[in-house]
């Protein structure tokens, strides 16, 4: 038993990283932006090397923790503007624990997560959710506006949700950590409908792409060696999107990373700063 837990656990935090940033390397590589990447790093051993080490870290903080979003919790409404934060594929509201915990020493304590099933859902029954989610939050906070944070595929939930005009006026600000803009080679590989409709140029793309999107601050976060989007320009948002590169690092990582949550924060303060001028003015 002990020996099939450390083959388990060596497999996450060597093995599947290893694995990912192959075909990372590979997609890069045939898509003819492996230079472009070694460009913008200075390099590319050492990036890729920080990223690997952070992703093991990262698959291995997932396993115990996942289970916490599964049991779900109470989030009542906290004072202030509320924050949703939406996870990616495979994940569930146990991505948020640390962030969450980050947000709240700075301040921000009207958090709340929106959890889809991305296991055997949909795209759009996760988007039609989301927009229920919206609804309450806005109907538990009339005079408040809500920002919206999505990692992953959380990002494109977020951009076909906010499409629907009864939201326009109503977001006051907009985040996407390493989502897939494009899609991602990866997904070649994905192992149900929901996974296989993040490969570019298919339908969650399409309906994302689609979408309107609020006049708000829109902010971008990622960078360059992200072991689940590849190649390049698939992290790359649409127009009107702010864009900000991070240091080399997993993709999985950018949820435990205290410079991802120091970003996170400028923006949120840049944000609701604005906010509260248009109030009182």
């Amino acid at each position: 038993m002990m020996e099939t837990i450390v083959i388990l656990l060596l497999f996450l935090a060597v093995a599947y990283p290893a694995l990912r940033y192959l075909i990372f390397i590979l997609s890069n590589r045939q898509s003819g932006e492996l230079p472009e990447v070694r460009r913008q790093l200075g390099g590319l051993f050492k990036p890729v090397m920080r990223g690997a080490a952070t992703a093991g870290l990262a698959d291995l903080m997932v396993l115990p923790t996942y289970p916490l979003g599964i049991m779900g919790g109470r989030e009542p409404m906290g004072s202030g503007t509320p924050i949703l934060l939406v996870h990616g594929l495979f994940h569930n509201s146990s991505a948020w624990l640390v962030m969450k915990q980050r947000l709240r020493k700075a301040g921000y304590e009207n958090l709340h997560t929106y959890q889809y099933n991305s296991f055997t859902g949909e795209f759009p029954q996760a988007v039609d959710g989301l927009q229920r989610k919206l609804d309450s939050l806005l109907q538990q906070s009339p005079s408040r506006k809500v920002i919206l944070v999505g990692h992953s595929l959380g990002g494109l939930v977020i951009r076909a949700a906010v499409g629907n005009p009864r939201f326009w006026g109503k977001i006051a600000g907009m985040v996407a950590l390493g989502t897939p803009h494009g899609g991602s080679d990866l997904a070649r590989f994905g192992g149900n409908r929901m996974a296989r409709g993040l490969i570019p140029g298919r339908e969650i793309m399409t309906m994302a792409d689609g979408a309107p999107q609020p006049d708000c601050p829109k902010l971008a976060i990622f960078n360059p060696v992200d072991d689940f989007v590849f190649p390049l320009h698939t992290l790359l948002p649409p127009e009107g999107w702010s864009k900000k590169v991070c240091s080399p690092m997993g993709h999985v990582w950018m949820l435990y990373s205290k410079e991802i949550a120091d970003m996170l924060i400028d923006f949120l303060s840049e944000v609701l700063e604005e906010e509260n001028r248009e109030a009182a003015s």
